[in-house]
């Protein structure tokens, strides 16, 4: 079956490259891709059809650029959250799994709530929506869209998307890139570094050429561990040092100036030699160990082959994917239990469309997406007096079939889309008692209506909606709920999400200024939600109820009169509610009731940055940034308060001809949140490093 699916994806794409050599004589210049990153002048591929100016775009989008990040030092998942309105990290297992949401509730299992592009090929774990443990170290952009993106990118898609563009290969000339980092985290005994580096060489000018990047950093720990009770000298120091690895290798071809094949391998290796729930963040420590190793590793590969062929009047796109992991944690447990879960999951994707690309007032896209992949889990809780086995597999196959079509009126001052997917997905939860299926038919929609009086002004208003399947869990979760009073089932009722949205874009070339606002009305049903169980850390999921989040973005960017200085801002103001709460969950729960804040959803996060970049003569050119960021408190599902916490992070740097050198501090106020009210410790591995300060080397080509 695998062969076949990776002979009909290639044999695809093979049909593609030979049609092209007739479009290729009717088309004397493909469509321009250059893409700008200037003030007002970004451009984004979010929509598939093609390169967009992120001002024009109608839809609550972000966009940076890869030189903007390393200015920011902005180089995991974990950094970019802090500057996009909404975001936050919701659920923090380890090093290679961390979850994230925008604009709504999380759950620490499932699908995902954000879909998680790379390139053009998704990142999904069935069942365990984890995000990918990409660092940005070649990284072209990364685009943010905020809200349900349930047309054009389906399923886990209900709170927004990320996607990952990474440096294409120059089909021209040799590029080369290498940075090298030293930094001290508080409370450690050693030094962190990391070592990376790209090369791009062209094999044939124009036609074909090879680009390999990678790099491999080590962070010493900064945690102790107690084997018994905290008593102020501990038995370990440093425990919770971590590695991270990746390397990536990519090849483009051009047989012909329409037709493009690009095929990429990349590899991520995220470590970790200690995880598990913190006693206490000021000063840092686990207790009551035993002795106990806790471990977390992280090991996947993603290949990806992408082709695209541009005709007269349309594009053919076709993009296959392959990936597979391992990935798990040892968690220690007082006094002398533990807990290991390690995956596997596998995953095959295909998808195929088409979408205009002409001049004229019609656009539109076609295509069809199909999925086939497992998601073993392999899950042992060690109790002092009984041992609890859960394994279990999700395997799922799914297809879909989507499309999106806009009008320009008025000379495209006006501007109406309809979008519509229908999706169908087979799912099979396998324990060793039983095999249970389930299928879900699921038609999402959206409909926006955009207005562009001038190229600086954009306003728009739509209504979309999307889905997460609905969880599996293993049948000893279930016990777990069932003892404390709250039955469920092993698969959960699908979520699903509606989205009203305000959305407004305005520019001021003249005084150099950015500003955008959207208004938003998120209403969700049967949300999945992390229920406390009567086992001993063992909980379980169950559909809640409904709820409605109502919320403001902001993003504010203004190049000031002083040459090279500007000043940006961003923010996110959030009221989640509970419309209805299952009363049986209620009865278990009275903490939680219709008109109670949602769990795990924060109230606010704003960040400030001011910005500096300015040529000081002789070659030589400043830049630096300093970030304040806030993330607010947020409800946990035990009825707990995680408190609020600001971080400040700051870079300061010089550039001479091919060569950087950089001061980097991250955390300068040692904040040590988020923390419980009303206990000691925090969420696990959850919240900001101690303060880290070091310093960056990096040489380019050019």
């Amino acid at each position: 079956m695998h062969r076949f699916r990776n002979a009909s994806a290639i044999s695809l794409i093979l049909a593609l490259s030979v049609a092209a050599g007739t479009a290729n004589a009717q088309s004397e210049e493909s469509p321009s891709t250059d893409k700008e990153y200037a003030l007002g002048t970004v451009t984004v591929t979010a929509s598939k059809t093609g390169a967009q100016e992120l001002q024009s775009v109608p839809l609550a989008i972000q966009a940076f650029s890869g030189e903007e990040m390393k200015v920011r030092n902005i180089t995991t998942v974990d950094d970019l959250v802090s500057t996009v309105p909404g975001a936050f990290e919701g659920f923090r297992q380890s090093v290679s799994s961390r979850i994230y949401n925008l604009r709504g509730a999380v759950s620490s299992n499932g699908d995902s709530p954000i879909g998680y592009y790379l390139d053009d090929v998704p990142f999904v774990v069935p069942n365990f929506g984890i995000a990918p443990p990409v660092r940005f170290l070649d990284m072209e952009r990364v685009e943010v869209l905020r809200g349900p993106q349930g047309t054009l990118y389906g399923q886990g898609s209900s709170g927004g998307v990320f996607i990952f563009h990474t440096r294409d290969p120059n089909l021209e000339k040799v590029e080369y890139s290498a940075e090298a980092e030293t930094s001290r985290t508080r409370g450690a005994e050693d030094y962190n570094y990391g070592l990376a580096g790209a090369l791009s060489v062209p094999i044939i000018k124009d036609k074909l050429a090879i680009r390999v990047s990678g790099g491999h950093s080590r962070n010493p720990g900064w945690a102790d561990a107690y084997y018994g009770p905290y008593d102020g000298t501990p038995d370990e120091e440093d425990v919770n040092g971590a590695k991270n690895d990746d390397y990536r290798i990519v090849a483009m071809y051009k047989p012909a100036d329409n037709v493009t094949l690009r095929a990429q391998y990349w590899n991520f290796q995220p470590r970790q030699d200690f995880t598990g729930f913190t006693a206490s963040v000021n000063p840092p420590y686990f207790q009551n160990t035993a002795g106990q190793k806790g471990f977390s590793n992280g090991d996947f590969t993603l290949m990806s082959l992408t082709g695209t062929v541009d005709f007269d009047k349309f594009s053919i796109t076709s993009a296959t994917s392959h990936l597979e992991g391992d990935f798990g944690i040892n968690i220690p447990l007082s006094p002398a239990g533990s807990f290991s879960s390690q995956f596997g999951p596998k995953l095959f994707s295909q998808e195929v469309r088409a979408n205009s690309n002409g001049d004229g007032p019609l656009h539109w896209l076609i295509g069809a997406a199909y999925q086939d992949g497992e998601g073993p889990q392999f899950n042992t809780l060690t109790l002092p007096v009984i041992v609890i086995n859960a394994d279990n597999n999700t395997l799922t196959e799914n297809f879909a079939v989507f499309g999106e079509v806009s009008y320009e009126l008025f000379g495209g001052k006006v501007v109406p889309l309809v979008g519509l997917r229908q999706y169908y997905d087979t799912r099979t939860f396998e324990d060793a008692t039983s095999s249970i299926p389930t299928e879900e038919e699921v038609t999402t929609w959206r409909v926006n209506i955009s207005y562009l009086p001038t190229d600086d002004l954009t306003m728009f208003v739509s209504a979309a909606t999307g889905f997460r399947p609905g969880i599996v869990q293993s049948r000893v979760q279930v016990q777990s709920l069932v003892d404390a009073g709250i039955p469920t089932d092993v698969a959960l009722d699908p979520e699903s999400s509606k989205n009203y949205e305000f959305g407004l874009k305005w520019r001021s070339r003249e005084l150099g200024l950015n500003f955008g606002l959207n208004l938003y009305q998120l209403e969700y049903t049967n949300l999945q939600t992390n229920t406390p169980g009567a086992i001993a850390d063992v909980n379980g999921f169950t559909n809640f109820g409904d709820a409605t989040t109502k919320g403001v973005d902001l993003e504010i960017r203004w190049d000031t009169p002083i040459e090279g200085l500007s000043l940006g801002a961003v923010g996110n103001f959030n009221d989640s509610k509970y419309d209805t709460v299952d009363p049986v969950v209620q009865a278990a729960l009275p903490m939680f009731r219709p008109g109670s804040r949602l769990v795990n959803t924060l109230d606010q996060n704003y960040r400030f940055d001011i910005n500096y970049n300015r040529d000081l003569g002789n070659d030589i050119t400043g830049f630096g940034n300093i970030g304040f960021s806030h993330s607010g408190d947020r409800l946990q599902a035990n009825g707990l308060t995680a408190n609020p916490y600001d971080v400040v992070n700051m870079t300061l740097g010089l550039r001479f001809e091919r060569y950087e050198f950089a001061v980097i501090g991250n955390n300068l106020g040692d904040e040590r949140g988020p923390t419980f009210l009303g206990t000691n410790g925090p969420l696990s591995g959850s919240g900001p490093t101690p303060r880290t300060i070091g310093v960056r080397l990096r040489v380019l080509s050019e």
